[in-house]
């Protein structure tokens, strides 16, 4: 058997920018559900699986930790995390793929088990996750970590639907988003979507996807339904037998955008909800789903594994406190070079009409995918779209749900502005990438450049972090900056008082006894 140390050096996203692993003492709660002190003992790939792999630790961490062994850090990411994605959620509401999804479940209609956010329909709680987790992503809004990928869609919108239909607090709600939040996190960061060789250069992987986000669904499904351990596995290989297709790797190549995007978040959701669902009645599935040389890293296409990513720390690290927010309604790849531009505005004070040409250098990954493609079809284009999001971020006001309407795409003033920018490679960015894939194993800086020209002044800035990173404690979101973004991204929908009233009680929700009121706040009905 053999062990893969992970990598060291200084890791921005976590609050004290660790060298190496994070290790502390786990508690005894801890040290008792994964059975060891060292869990930095990952074997691979001839391990005992049914023993000693993954799947078990991490099923055995996701049942047994008790909600009430949760370190603050953890239950406040959790809530930062809830209110975000629901504030994605509301803004995305009324956007053409939101209807059609909408339409079509609540006419099939079911068991009135789990609230659909604004509306208040009663759906079976699969469906309520199904149609939450498509409205938690469809805006493009919602968190990411370390650039593997979107996870809360698929932790909060099913967290939310079994909530209700088991009656559970919100303790143990919160609970449920976090360790789902920890299981999918660690499984996504283990997978290998590019890598650096020997001799400096790249390697690709043929397909990727976030499939795998389904476990965070099934973790925060079991919990609630309060699966066992033992059931929880089973749950872990249900959801990986349902996971869609890996099918971000195309996505972006072809114009215009579909709304499929580069996944169905329903599905994730859905697929987890139900996995522990039959689980919980004793369908069985693949135990050892993530074990070994072919288990889930070799379905889903990764160029290999980083098995000490699946358990290192576990119970003492929390990914969702390294998770990382959006101000803007498009691309976490984009973020940058609209905090810079808008920057150079406001420090210059620059009003739209004065801008001739705008220049933004961005990572080649972005160029691939058309990202400085200024002509916008779609609501989706939009969201991937450099130009048009500049061009928003100088016309179309604060950034939220407005960005993303048939005026605001059809606005000649808009038009004009995002045919004024040119998008090009920013010279930082590979070396960068370079750096950050073999010191940390992910992406950390999104290296942009940004020049804003006017009749008679040129102003240039660099940023290497979005506001919103996890990674500097300059950029880390705060409480206050999600309250912000909660109230530009619902109120309009929801209306003032509703909206204040869900941030009052989201703030409380570790000491209600269940999530009716809370729930409340979050429909339109009287």
């Amino acid at each position: 058997m053999r062990t893969l140390p992970l990598a060291a050096g200084r890791h921005p996203g976590r609050r004290d920018g660790g060298v190496g692993p994070r290790w502390r003492r786990p508690s005894q709660s801890v040290r008792q559900i994964v059975g060891s002190d060292d869990m930095s003992e990952i074997y691979a790939p001839d391990v005992n699986e049914d023993r000693d792999g993954p799947t078990l630790r991490l099923a055995r961490f996701a049942a047994e930790t008790r909600a009430a062994d949760l370190p603050p850090v953890a239950l406040e990411g959790a809530r930062r995390l809830l209110l975000d994605t629901i504030a994605c959620a509301v803004a995305a509401w009324d956007l053409p793929s939101s209807r059609i999804v909408r339409e079509l479940l609540e006419e099939q209609g079911g068991r009135q088990e789990s609230s659909v956010l604004v509306s208040g329909a009663k759906l079976p709680a699969p469906a309520a996750a199904y149609l939450n987790a498509h409205l938690s992503n469809a805006i493009d809004a919602d968190d990411t970590l370390n650039y593997s990928a979107h996870i809360a869609a698929s932790a909060v919108a099913p967290a939310l639907a079994i909530a209700e239909r088991v009656g559970a607090s919100g303790l143990d709600t919160l609970a449920a988003i976090a360790l789902g939040y920890e299981v999918a996190g660690r499984i996504g960061l283990s997978l290998r979507g590019l890598v650096v060789t020997p001799d400096g250069s790249f390697t690709f992987a043929p397909v990727t996807g976030y499939g795998w986000t389904s476990f965070a669904a099934a973790v925060a499904s079991g919990r609630l339904l309060g699966v066992d351990s033992s059931r929880m596995r089973h749950a872990f290989g249900l959801a990986a037998a349902a996971t869609p297709l890996p099918t971000s790797g195309k996505f972006g190549l072809d114009l215009p955008r579909p709304m499929t995007k580069y996944g169905l978040y329903g599905e994730m959701a859905q697929g987890g909800v139900m996995a522990a669902l039959l689980a919980q009645r004793g369908f069985t599935a693949d135990t050892t789903v993530l074990d070994g040389e072919r288990g889930l890293w070799r379905m889903a296409g990764s160029l290999d594994c980083d098995w000490t990513a699946l358990t290192d720390g576990i119970g003492t690290r929390w990914l969702v406190d390294e998770a990382s927010y959006k101000s803007y309604p498009g691309c976490r790849f984009l973020n940058p070079a609209i905090d810079v531009f808008l920057d150079i505005l406001r420090d210059e004070g620059l009003r739209a009409d004065e801008v001739e040409r705008v220049e933004a250098l961005v990572p080649g990954s972005a160029i691939a995918k058309h990202m400085n493609d200024p002509s916008v079809e779609s609501m989706v284009d939009g969201c991937f779209s450099l130009p048009y999001l500049l061009a928003c971020a100088a016309l179309a006001g604060p950034p939220g749900p407005g960005w993303h309407t048939d005026e605001t795409r059809s606005d000649p003033a808009v038009r004009r502005f995002s045919a004024k920018v040119d998008v090009g490679v920013e010279p930082r960015a590979a070396d960068a990438a370079k750096e950050d894939l073999t010191r940390y194993g992910h992406s950390v800086r999104m290296c942009t450049t940004v020049t804003v020209e006017t009749a008679e002044r040129r102003f240039t800035r660099s940023a290497d972090y979005a506001r919103g990173d996890s990674y500097t404690p300059q950029t880390r979101a705060t409480a206050a900056d999600i309250a912000d973004k909660f109230r530009r991204y619902t109120v309009d929908v929801l209306g003032r008082e509703r909206s204040e009233r869900a941030l009052a009680f989201g703030r409380e929700l570790e000491a209600m006894d269940d999530l009716h009121q809370f729930m409340a706040c979050l429909t339109t009905r009287a």
